[in-house]
């Protein structure tokens, strides 16, 4: 029986880490490869990405991969998935294809994505995927028509309907119609602001704001905002150069999506009004528009290491204005607030979210949008992704409104597999989706187990034993020594007395040579922490066993 199987590794229930399989008895066609970010519970993790495992272990042919916009939430994890994967074709548009390229030579992983037209229809096995264009918060983004030999599906990830876009390249209404008209068995949309009224603004909708901020600005004027969103930068350009203000760039994400951008024709400012950092200290303040990465307060971009004074060419001082176009990503809000006070304490001026909105406006339809979509594709099916889950219970009301019966209105977590046939949609396999971290320094995926570690240390601090044991008689020679680190402890005398004893008990018997010296470990770990327990105290415990 013909079947198409759609199975989301990631990004649904979560906003982040999208990766979607679409199979068949031919292979697998993967749409997008994101990234995750870390919360507070997650010590010393830099970085989220999907569980490659299912695609690992499957004796299914990848046919190839298609990546629906430069977001790193959609391509960030290209460079930790791919080199464990084996050769495919990887599609995206123009924008998406040059940064998902220079992301993969950064990291030297020798792949290679090309370049689509929007229209162009690829073929990979018996799936044939044409290129929509949408706008959102990136240029180029892209929408799927997936078609298949039991039916078309309406990939419809990040989008929202701008109908006056800052690059004056709306979305192909058309194409989504004549879609729409073709037949859609399932429509995969974009959730994330369901819940919210209404269409989502303009981009363009920016220019007067900056406008405004800038011409009251006596001082220097900072814009951070996400290293992609090129056309948010543009219009910050051209206002800050009708004011007569020279610009510069800070921060290796910036600058990369702006060589990028200015190579691909997207950012055409003249070069006689940029400045190196170095050149700041040329000008007067009220001559300079910064463009500085670290909007979301990351550990060492630009923004933090010029709050915290540890930039040798730029300083922010009383007079300067630095405005955050860019709503914090769920996590980020403490490190954010944390930074905005540092800023704050320096005498400058700081536009953020929380005190208005004119600064920044969402990639993401609001339920007007989304109606509109549903309306032009007319599936038989709505399934939504890429989102929380509150969002796509907002999706599926929206469904409900427009006379969708509640069956056809599919809510799945990551990892449950739907099977489309001709006649019938099914919950089929449910794939075990496991928690991948990674340290951003080393690349490294991090054990559960290591984060375990981390978050008990955090909480509870950290014991160190040592105990000498006599190698011949396999006694213990002399009390443990105890290092506590972490937390208060008074009582390492008696706890050392308490220890050694209960040690010798266990190990009076003993008199022949240590060939064994895990069990030593083991034995004092456990003791230890058997009394630390009915103390109340959960440390991690370290056993540390020397010969002598």
């Amino acid at each position: 029986m013909d079947k198409i199987s759609f199975i989301p590794i990631g990004g649904i229930g979560d906003v982040t880490k999208n990766m979607y399989l679409y199979e068949n008895d031919e292979g697998i066609i993967i749409v997008d490869c994101g990234l995750g970010f870390p919360d507070e519970t997650m010590p010393g993790v830099d970085l989220l990405i999907p569980d490659i495992a299912y695609l690992k272990k499957t004796n299914k042919k990848i046919l190839g991969m298609i990546l629906t916009h430069g977001h790193e939430d959609h391509i960030g994890a290209l460079p930790f998935a791919l080199p464990k994967l084996p050769e495919f074709p990887i599609y995206g548009s123009k924008l998406t294809a040059a940064l998902a390229n220079e992301k993969l030579r950064d990291f030297q992983v020798k792949r290679n994505v090309q370049t689509v037209s929007f229209g162009d229809e690829v073929t990979l096995g018996n799936f044939k995927v044409t290129f929509i264009r949408v706008t959102h918060s990136i240029l180029d983004a892209a929408n799927l028509l997936i078609k298949t030999p039991i039916g078309n599906f309406y990939h419809a990830s990040d989008f929202k309907f701008d109908f006056t876009p800052v690059d004056g390249r709306r979305s192909q209404l058309d194409k989504i119609a004549k879609a729409g008209s073709e037949g859609i068995l399932c429509l995969f949309s974009d959730c994330l602001g369901s819940l919210r009224e209404g269409h989502s603004p303009s981009e363009q909708m920016l220019y007067e704001s900056f406008e405004d901020e800038f011409r009251k600005t006596r001082g220097k004027i900072f814009v951070t905002t996400y290293s992609s969103n090129i056309s948010r930068l543009n219009q910050a350009i051209e206002v800050g150069l009708k004011l007569g203000r020279k610009i510069c760039f800070i921060g290796r994400s910036l600058i990369n999506a702006k060589e990028i951008g200015r190579e691909m024709g997207y950012m055409t400012y003249p070069l006689t009004s940029e400045i190196k950092p170095f050149e700041i200290r040329k000008h007067k303040p009220s001559s300079l528009l910064i463009f500085v990465a670290g909007s979301q307060a990351q550990e060492n971009s630009a923004l933090v290491r010029i709050a915290n004074d540890e930039d040798r060419d730029i300083k922010i001082q009383k007079g300067d204005t630095v405005i955050f176009s860019a709503d914090p990503i769920p996590g980020n809000e403490n490190s954010i607030n944390g930074l905005i006070d540092v800023i704050s304490k320096k005498g400058a001026k700081v536009v953020y979210s929380d005190i208005t909105d004119e600064f920044h406006v969402s990639g993401h339809g609001y339920s007007s949008d989304l109606k509109l979509m549903i309306s032009l594709t007319n599936p038989k099916y709505l399934l939504p992704i890429s989102s929380d889950y509150k969002q796509m219970v907002g999706y599926k009301d929206i469904g409900l409104s427009m006379g969708y019966k509640e069956e056809n209105i599919l809510l799945i977590d990551s990892g449950q597999e739907v099977v489309f046939t001709i006649g019938s949609v099914n919950l089929g396999r449910k794939i075990e989706i496991a928690n991948i971290f990674v340290d951003e320094v080393t690349h490294e995926k991090l054990e559960d187990y290591v984060l375990v570690d981390r978050l008990r240390i955090s909480k509870e601090g950290i014991i160190v034993i040592i105990s000498e044991i006599d190698s011949s008689t396999g006694q213990l020679v002399g009390k443990p020594d105890i290092i506590a680190r972490g937390f208060i402890y008074d009582k390492k005398d008696e706890f050392s007395n308490r220890l050694a004893s209960n040690m010798n008990k266990i190990l009076g018997k003993k008199h022949e040579r240590v060939t064994n010296w895990a069990y030593y470990r083991n034995i004092i770990k456990q003791r230890a922490e058997d009394y630390l327990f009915k103390e109340g105290r959960e440390p991690l415990v370290i056993p540390i066993v020397l010969e002598v």
